[in-house]
């Protein structure tokens, strides 16, 4: 409660301040991208080195570009520098805690940005944890407890709902992209909730390593004005090699084709599940899986499980939304290796979806995870405009 009336109050002295303040007039530029690095957890020993990085890659940007981080650390006030020409500039710092996992503060970040750079695109990178969609009730010892994204520890752990997210981003210019260095984020239930807010959205359905995104490359990538800047980042991002010499997979989603994805899918899902031994526990062995073994990939499940003329016509579908891949037979994150698959170009899809499982299969930690996704699925718009409910998931 404290953490959003805060940022309520913000939100209207940054409303005032856009109307009033005719010595501060909005910046105009080609490109606005905000950092939004909701570092107040484990990941707070990794923001001196990004933020290093980013000043880097700062050297190549012109004046028509506006890089703008809002970090919020561990044992520190949350605050906002501008990252230019090797350097930084510290434009705001605030007096009380907030908690970046609030959709309220990314409501009061975002209007501040938008309000401070006038631009003729906005690019928002996600900086932090994620963990799917995948959205976790409440429980009465920690009563602030929501799963997916940015999780806060400032007072108990609570994470955004990416349903949230989507509905704060939705009030404010629609952003050309999305960058999200987190785990796991490239989940289809995400880019369906996400479609209207990003033409694209650019991450990895998989676990990545603290380390994230190579900034020092990544940074002049998000400010490309060629038609594939999608492609530059992801590849920049692919370029590094993390753990043991590992890349790790990336995709990209233009968020204009998702509801044909979701259509084709509904199609698709009620052609075979009815026909599967067990319809409402598909088989999922050897396929490959992204984080908690709870997240497959959505083309290698139907690969596996579609009739081939189906499936060649699904997949047409499914290119046009998935506009870009890249993908390593072995990735590793700093306690996983992911090697219990096999991974080819061809089952490689790039985007992580729900399938129900037996939760007395799994691993403890899985098991609570699993069925956690069964009691919630539904409440993601993906659940009915794909058909996840006709065929009893």
């Amino acid at each position: 409660m404290k953490s959003t009336i805060l940022a309520a109050m913000c939100c209207l002295l940054v409303l005032c301040a856009c109307r009033d303040d005719k010595d501060d007039e909005p910046r105009e530029v080609e490109r606005a991208v905000l950092v939004y690095m909701a570092c107040d957890n484990n990941l707070d020993s990794q923001v001196r080195g990004d933020l290093y990085e980013m000043t880097e890659g700062s050297k190549l940007l012109g004046d028509d570009c506006a890089l703008v981080a809002f970090i919020d650390r561990q044992h520190e006030k949350p605050y906002i520098i501008e990252i230019a020409k090797g350097d930084t500039i510290r434009l705001e710092t605030y007096d009380e805690e907030m908690d970046l996992s609030d959709p309220e503060t990314l409501r009061m970040a975002m209007q501040w940005f938008t309000c401070r750079y006038q631009a003729k695109s906005y690019g928002l990178v996600l900086w932090g944890h994620a963990d799917g969609w995948t959205i976790h009730d409440s429980h009465a010892s920690e009563p602030s407890v929501r799963r997916a994204y940015g999780v806060d520890v400032t007072d108990g752990s609570q994470w955004m709902d990416i349903t949230d997210m989507a509905e704060v981003l939705s009030d404010f210019p629609k952003l050309k992209f999305i960058f999200a260095d987190c785990c796991a984020f490239m989940s289809v239930e995400s880019m369906y909730e996400l479609r209207r807010v990003a033409d694209y959205i650019i991450g990895s359905p998989a676990e990545i390593p603290a380390e994230g995104a190579p900034y020092h490359t990544v940074v002049p990538m998000l400010f490309s004005q060629q038609p594939n800047f999608y492609q530059q980042i992801a590849d920049a991002y692919f370029a590094q090699k993390t753990y043991d010499n590992h890349h790790e997979p990336m995709a990209v989603v233009r968020t204009s084709e998702m509801e044909r994805l979701a259509a084709a899918t509904k199609d698709m899902l009620a052609s075979f599940v009815p026909m599967l031994p067990n319809p409402a526990l598909p088989d999922v062995g050897g396929l490959i899986y992204y984080y908690k073994h709870t997240l497959f990939d959505m083309n290698d499940f139907f690969l596996l499980h579609a009739d081939d003329e189906v499936y060649r016509m699904w997949r047409q579908v499914f290119d046009e939304a998935v506009v870009y891949t890249t993908y390593s037979p072995r990735w590793r994150a700093r306690y996983v290796s992911f090697i219990d698959f096999e991974i080819s170009e061809q089952r490689y899809g790039g985007l992580n979806m729900y399938v129900p499982q037996d939760p007395s299969s799994l691993y403890q930690n899985y098991a609570e995870t699993a069925e956690m996704q069964a009691s919630t699925i539904h409440r993601m718009q993906w659940y009915q405009a794909a058909g996840l409910d006709k065929v009893g998931w």
